[in-house]
């Protein structure tokens, strides 16, 4: 398959393929014909890179991951998620306090007669 069909059976743009490719994520196929031909593992890899960005692995982790399931290596495997695991659930405490705050002051907005807005006032207080 060329690699606009890739990327339409991928559900990803050209250009994402071709970032993949720069990072060294996605292989670039040879260039027999003249079109580079992508094969069902060009697909099979770019369903992994979508699924562990879902997971909320960065690039250079999604490398890492690649790079241990070449050589089998669960174990690093494991405590590299367990350690991702980690970092989301510090990420969303992070945004629950985030919209905590935020709803505050939106409902500090809505009942303020002030000429200043409390959103803004709100944002200059102390951190």
């Amino acid at each position: 398959m060329k690699i606009s069909e890739l990327a339409n059976k991928a559900n990803v743009s050209v250009e994402t393929i071709r970032y993949y490719q720069r990072e060294q994520l996605l292989d670039i196929p040879s260039n027999q014909t003249g079109i580079r031909q992508y094969a069902l593992s060009h697909l099979e890899k770019m369903q992994f890179i979508k699924n562990a960005k879902l997971a909320g692995f960065s690039i250079a982790e999604i490398k890492q991951l690649i790079q241990f399931d070449s050589v089998k290596d669960r174990t690093t495997i494991l405590a590299l998620s367990e350690h991702k695991k980690k970092d989301l659930q510090i990420k969303i405490q992070e945004l629950k306090s985030a919209m905590t705050f935020l709803q505050s002051l939106v409902k500090q907005c809505k009942s303020s007669e002030q000429p200043e807005c409390p959103i803004l006032e709100g944002l200059k207080g102390d951190c």
